[in-house]
């Protein structure tokens, strides 16, 4: 690759400040521990650069990747051994000079009340129970069409529709000669009950008994509450028995379905409370609650859709609309989310809002409603405090997490711990943590890199650091003579740049 004169002379200063910073800080590292040159077991001395510390040579020098001077290392003959042995056994002092080069402060590690929030996004829809159809039950011809465009709230008895209707009128004729001939109960009993299953009102059968005067249109009424969201009554049109008149939704409630991803699923539960915001109503929050976990998982995108009720008697949240949700879930002293407080309540298997304390039927279907699962006892205020460490303490690989303790002063020691779902600013204990112990929240990456120079056991190299030497990272090999590197080997200077006239190849 080819560098421009002034972008060389930019790398070659940043690479030699950071190495002499590093430099540095590595040399006063290792004088906190003493003035003598630390030496190994069998008398020899291994040195290494700050930059790398995989590099452990027998004598100084500099080093192969970077021509950085090294520096000398300690030994790690003491970091042999299992992971928590050799992590217990090494211990690095730091004098207070050299703490103060490095910005090392620690945090005390103690039981506080924990939130683990679920941030997710899901798209409002109408409450599925709320939804009505009207149908025209009878063929005949609309002369009349009170509702004629859709968004239009309609109340249970609003007209909707004047309807022309042969077969209708046929029924009330009927009605009217079983009634002159003064027919069997049955009969007249029968012909009414016809009129009613045809869409006619009560109102309106009782008014044809009493007037004994046929109408040849028919007023068609709503029989529920909601907001026409579709329209298919015509003007003048014809309706056959059957055909859809319009279609209603109460948006007095509505649902937002979340995508919650797989490895969230496990705090979610049932009757936990959601926070939600909307572009439409900033600086609004919207309250609602968990009624259902979709039991199946949607492949493509590993979320499963968690449906929220929320009340809606003002219109607010139209459905379509976009919202962000927060599901926030106070934590008990071992990481598991606390119990939501509906567990040993009643509710129905076919509709989820229906919640009550005593056992019974639905008010809706009539089916006979099932316990809650879980825990029934609210959890004490003790049990809702965690032990809790800053994540700005926690050192993470991917394979293992530390912490640095500060055991006594100036001398840490890495321990590794275990952790559950982060929550803030905080991760919740599950072990290798005590109440009171001081951890690094600030420059334990350099505590991490001067362990690794000294060859002790550290984040990456559970066991310290055999004698390796170029880009052999981690198992022991005999050091090899290594030419300084170009190109891209290693973190090389970049050559000079080319001077006129000359091509670079």
């Amino acid at each position: 690759m080819n560098f421009t004169p002034l972008r060389t002379s930019v790398l070659v200063v940043i690479a030699l400040v950071v190495g002499l910073l590093g430099g540095a800080l590595g040399v006063s590292f290792l004088r906190s521990g003493g003035a003598d040159a630390p030496a190994l077991a069998d008398g020899a001395q291994v040195w290494t650069c700050s930059m790398h510390p995989q590099v452990r040579l027998p004598k100084p020098g500099k080093c192969p990747i970077c021509s950085m001077p090294l520096i000398l290392a300690k030994s790690g003959a003491k970091s042999t051994g299992t992971n928590a042995a050799a992590a217990s056994e090494s211990m690095l002092e730091l004098s207070d000079h050299a703490r103060a080069m490095a910005s090392v402060a620690t945090a005390v590690v103690e039981r506080r009340a924990l939130m683990h929030e679920i941030r997710a996004v899901g798209k409002v829809q109408y409450n599925e129970t709320t939804l009505a159809v009207i149908n025209s039950r009878v063929d005949g011809y609309i002369e009349r069409l009170y509702v004629d465009f859709t968004g239009v709230d309609v109340q249970p008895g609003d007209h909707l529709v004047d309807l022309y209707s042969p077969d209708l009128i046929v029924a009330q004729q009927e009605l009217l000669i079983a009634l002159e001939n003064r027919a069997s109960t049955n009969l007249v009993a029968s012909a009414r009950l016809k009129l009613l299953r045809w869409g006619l009102t009560q109102a309106q059968v009782d008014d044809l008994t009493q007037h004994r005067k046929i109408s040849e249109r028919v007023t068609l009424f709503s029989p529920s509450r909601g907001t026409v969201t579709e329209k298919m009554a015509v003007q003048k049109g014809m309706v056959k028995a059957g055909e859809m008149l319009f279609r209603l939704a109460n948006l007095d409630s509505v649902w937002l379905y979340l995508d919650v991803y797989e490895s969230e699923l496990g705090r979610v539960q049932y009757g936990q409370l959601v926070d939600l915001t909307t572009e439409a109503h900033p600086g609004r929050t919207f309250s609602g609650r968990i009624w259902f976990i979709n039991p199946v998982l949607t492949e493509e995108s590993r979320t499963v859709k968690v449906l929220v009720n929320i009340a809606n008697t003002d219109h607010a949240l139209k459905p379509g609309m976009f919202a962000s949700a927060a599901i926030r879930i106070p934590l008990l002293s071992d990481g598991r989310a606390a119990p939501t407080g509906v567990a040993g309540q009643f509710t129905c298997p076919m509709h989820p809002l229906v919640l009550q304390p005593q056992p019974g039927n639905c008010k809706l279907c009539g089916m006979a409603l099932t316990q809650i699962p879980g825990p029934t006892a609210q959890p004490k205020p003790d049990e809702l405090k965690v032990l809790a460490v800053p994540v700005a303490a926690v050192l993470d690989s991917g394979v293992r997490t530390l912490v640095y303790v500060e055991r006594a002063k100036g001398q840490f020691a890495p321990v590794e711990v275990k952790l559950g779902a982060r929550a803030g600013d905080f991760y919740p204990v599950l072990s290798g943590l005590n109440g009171g112990e001081q951890v690094a929240v600030r420059g334990n990456f350099l505590l991490d890199s001067q362990f690794q120079v000294q060859g002790m056991p550290s984040l990456f190299y559970p066991q310290g650091q055999a004698a390796v030497s170029g880009h052999q990272h981690g198992g022991a090999a005999t050091p090899a003579p290594v030419a300084k590197p170009t190109g891209h080997e290693g973190h090389a200077m970049p050559k000079a740049a080319p001077k006129p006239g000359e091509h670079k190849h």
